[in-house]
């Protein structure tokens, strides 16, 4: 039998960025920085992290998406 679980998601969207480079930087930044605080702050499991970027007429644009487990 297995347990009841709760998941949540949060997204967070960045952009637009010029360079590749830019938005790298504050992807990976933002990308740690949710999986912290939903560990440390809110006890919660990390259970995936995904991105994708994209590029609209010449600027760079990403997401984070983060799935927590509550009951981790």
């Amino acid at each position: 039998m297995s347990d009841d679980h709760v998941y949540e998601v949060y997204t967070i969207e960045l952009g637009p960025y010029d360079t590749l480079a830019e938005l790298h930087r504050d992807l990976s930044n933002h990308a740690a920085t949710a999986a912290t605080v939903g560990f440390e702050r809110e006890n919660e499991t990390v259970v995936s992290i995904s991105h994708s970027v994209i590029e609209i007429g010449g600027k760079l644009f990403a997401s984070v998406v983060t799935t927590t487990d509550q009951n981790g």
